[in-house]
């Protein structure tokens, strides 16, 4: 036992009481909650694996892999920019002898429209002129009573209705003689 002098343990104890003296249960148990709370903790997700990974297990083994999908955006891959090439026709008419000369799916107007001149000449036309050149759609040729007339439009049909428009507002037995279309062809 200790004499007159405080011993450590009573000192201990004395100052312990002293700092819970003032404080009721409750308001103990609040301080250390909150002790506890400011602990920094590592801190691992179910089976003890790290945060976005889950256990997998088999006979014998277990590991963690990743969720799916976990704090990722996964995007679906793009695809590449499509690669387009031009396709151009034109046609060609010696009107004077009927003749037509045509050309489909060159790769620039100005091919297209020597390729239709050349065409009408190898027919036997003189004085053959370009009547219609269009790339990337579609062209028609419409014969009437007196007149020739050209249309052109996305597809056959609107190239086919345009040309037959023109014709019908000057002319009279008007009729489809020639159409075709040059769309482009997608090459990557």
């Amino acid at each position: 036992m200790c004499s007159q002098r405080v011993c450590p343990q009573q000192m201990r104890l004395s100052f312990s009481a002293r700092i819970l003296s003032g404080f009721s249960m409750k308001q103990f148990l609040l301080i250390a909650l909150l002790v506890m709370l400011q602990v920094p903790k590592t801190a691992n997700a179910e089976g003890g694996c790290p945060a976005g990974q889950y256990p997998q297990q088999g006979q014998g083994w277990q590991t963690c892999v990743p969720i799916p999908e976990s704090g990722q955006t996964r995007r679906a891959p793009q695809a590449p920019a499509a690669v387009w090439r031009s396709n151009w026709q034109a046609i060609a008419t010696d009107s004077s002898k009927g003749i037509l000369g045509t050309s489909i799916d060159r790769s620039t107007m100005q091919e297209a429209e020597m390729l239709a001149l050349n065409d009408c000449k190898s027919k036997g036309g003189t004085h053959c002129t370009i009547a219609i050149s269009n790339g990337n759609g579609c062209i028609a040729m419409v014969t009437g009573n007196a007149l020739l007339t050209t249309g052109a439009g996305r597809t056959k049909a609107e190239a086919e209705s345009s040309a037959i428009n023109n014709c019908t507002s000057d002319d009279t037995g008007c009729h489809v003689y020639y159409s075709a279309c040059s769309l482009p062809v997608r090459i990557q």
